[in-house]
């Protein structure tokens, strides 16, 4: 095997970290928040198994981490003419929107939230995955060049 093609394999299993780490750690967030918040549940009144609460964690946490990932950039740049305390407000209250947003998305489950828990969930859920995803970057070279180069570009 040539050395393009493993550096190419190395290349996609750090790309494949980049997403899976930050993913899992939105849903150990968002589960550990059902069972800590009484405002903020996973599954139905009745009860659902554990399996299905998972699921929907699981499926919440992606759902909130792609709705992030298409809708911060095009709200950053709409963001620049607002004035810096009022941005510093809006993103929680934006960030709860989104993961009221993603738990409405979800086909299989109960999420629901009051929407100031939600803020709450929203802001553990991006603390968690920015620290993970920023755990997993450290450590790849490739993930500091890609930085550098979008912020040259």
């Amino acid at each position: 095997m040539s050395s393009a093609v493993r550096r190419a394999g190395r290349r996609a299993g750090e790309r494949w970290q980049e997403v899976v780490v930050p993913w899992a750690a939105g849903t150990l967030t968002m589960l550990v928040l059902a069972g800590a918040l009484p405002d903020f549940r996973l599954q139905s009144a009745d009860g659902e198994s554990a399996t299905r609460v998972a699921i929907t964690a699981a499926l919440g946490a992606g759902a909130f981490g792609l709705l992030s990932a298409v809708v911060w950039p095009l709200l950053v740049r709409a963001m620049l003419l607002v004035p810096a305390l009022v941005l510093g407000l809006l993103v929680f209250f934006l960030n709860g929107s989104l993961l009221l947003i993603a738990l409405a998305l979800i086909p299989v489950g109960s999420g629901a939230a009051e929407p100031e828990t939600a803020v709450v969930v929203a802001a553990a859920m991006s603390a968690a995955s920015s620290a993970a995803g920023a755990s997993v970057a450290l450590r790849d070279d490739g993930a500091y060049r890609r930085r550098l180069a979008r912020l040259a570009g």
